[in-house]
């Protein structure tokens, strides 16, 4: 796995949102008629900007996945990371208009209202794209997360966006930590992990 290289920013953002691209929290902020490939790598780009700087990002060697994650330590929704948010609204209404950066102000804000309070590291963002999938490459990207976890003895947090990666997580320790509803038809799942002990 590549961890923080030299890596493009546009490159890291091209492989998150080819892996997210058919993923219902995107549906729900995106609509289909925009071009979303464009729209997706441009939402991503002030994420993977904020982790390369406070961050850990990982990516799977040949551009198949990558997973953006948070040490314990770093204060995650700090003044820098609402700047970040800010641009990010600014470049959904620029591709997708007014009604879709409301959207996703409206998503951010549940998952805001559900951060656990308690102090853990976080998987920001780890995705694989579909030709990957099934194939262990999810693991290898979740494993330095849940190495650093446990060596340092703190908890993780993770918010499943589909009901399909929920097992998968499961499998690796999280369990259901809360339901995030979104909206009458959309909720997603908060997922907490002890670390494990030697």
């Amino acid at each position: 796995m590549l961890k923080n290289s030299s890596i493009p920013i546009s490159t890291i953002a091209q492989v998150l949102a080819e892996s997210f691209a058919d993923d219902p929290s995107f549906n729900l902020v995106f609509d289909r008629d925009i071009n979303r490939l464009s729209a997706i790598q441009a939402f991503f780009e002030p994420f993977v900007a904020d982790a390369s700087e406070r961050g850990k990002i990982i990516v799977e060697p040949n551009w198949q996945g990558a997973c953006i994650w948070y040490p314990a330590e770093v204060e995650i929704f700090n003044e820098q990371f609402e700047q970040t948010l800010m641009e990010i609204i600014k470049t959904i209404t620029k591709f997708a208009g007014e009604k879709s950066a409301q959207r996703f102000q409206h998503l951010i804000e549940q998952l805001g209202d559900s951060e656990p309070q308690q102090s853990h590291c976080e998987v920001f963002f780890l995705g694989l794209k579909p030709s990957a999938r099934g194939k262990g490459i999810g693991q290898d990207l979740l494993k330095p997360v849940l190495d650093y976890a446990d060596k340092n003895q703190v908890p993780c947090y993770l918010v499943s966006s589909t009901s399909r990666n929920i097992s998968f997580y499961e499998r690796h320790g999280f369990k259901k930590y809360c339901p995030i509803e979104i909206n009458d038809t959309y909720s997603m799942t908060g997922m907490w992990r002890d670390f494990v002990s030697d």
